[in-house]
């Protein structure tokens, strides 16, 4: 029923993902990042909360794939889900369900991670990859680059067949990793289109929009990375549902 890019710089700098779906505000219940740990989404038959399973688990030095193993402890129903999970460093993992609505999939590489459920075929996927491919290999990305390359990939799976069911909502998320864990999470761009005919067309509206904003004193991010703190796991039940 969507279909979902989460990516990180080459150099770990930034994070982000995008997602677009045949649903009513997909923004809502897919992507989740927290600047100290990675970036996931949880999509299919959607239980948000593994999106808050995975982050936990990245945030204690969990791999991407161990991360995802450890859904099966925390959600009976894991064959309904797809998840995909991206930390700050190392590789990328995702997991299909058995019980997932066909086609259904993913493909990773090395700085992304692209799955989607209910898609025309594989090629809705593949056609995201090579996009993310070739956007990620850019140097220097700013967040509101890679948000634009971002909402690229979508635009390249859509062009490939999409949801199989036509467009309804999409959205878009980056992240600095230099503004360390707060509470709320500090995002660079977080905007979504959570009803339209043409979603990816109101994302790109809304990025030009951003572009020619000025940006508020609080969106100032420090020039050294903010340490991981103990204190900070006392705030992530109240960061993610």
């Amino acid at each position: 029923m969507t279909y979902t890019v989460i990516a990180r710089t080459a150099d770990s700098r930034l994070l982000g993902a995008a997602t677009a779906s045949y649903s009513l505000a997909v923004g809502n219940a897919v992507p989740a990042l927290v600047p100290t740990a990675g970036v996931v989404a949880s999509q299919a038959w959607t239980n948000r909360r593994l999106r808050y399973e995975m982050l936990r688990a990245l945030h204690h030095g969990r791999t991407a794939e161990e991360a995802i193993a450890g859904l099966a402890d925390a959600d009976p129903d894991l064959a309904l889900r797809q998840v995909a999970a991206l930390p700050l460093r190392g590789p990328g993992a995702h997991l299909t369900g058995l019980s997932c609505t066909p086609w259904a999939g993913g493909v990773a590489g090395r700085d992304f991670v692209v799955i989607g459920n209910l898609l025309t075929g594989p090629e809705v996927v593949d056609a995201m990859g090579a996009a993310a491919e070739a956007a990620l290999s850019s140097p220097g990305l700013t967040s509101l680059e890679l948000a634009r390359a971002l909402v690229g990939c979508l635009r390249a799976g859509l062009d490939a067949g999409g949801d199989s069911r036509g467009q309804q909502s999409a959205a878009v998320l980056v992240a600095d990793t230099l503004a360390g864990f707060q509470y709320p999470v500090l995002l660079d761009v977080d905007l979504r289109a959570d009803d339209s005919p043409r979603p990816l067309d109101d994302l790109d509206r809304m990025l030009d929009l951003k572009a020619g904003a000025h940006p508020a004193p609080a969106e100032v991010v420090p020039r050294t990375e903010v340490p991981p703190r103990p204190e900070d796991d006392q705030l992530w039940s109240t960061v993610l549902s």
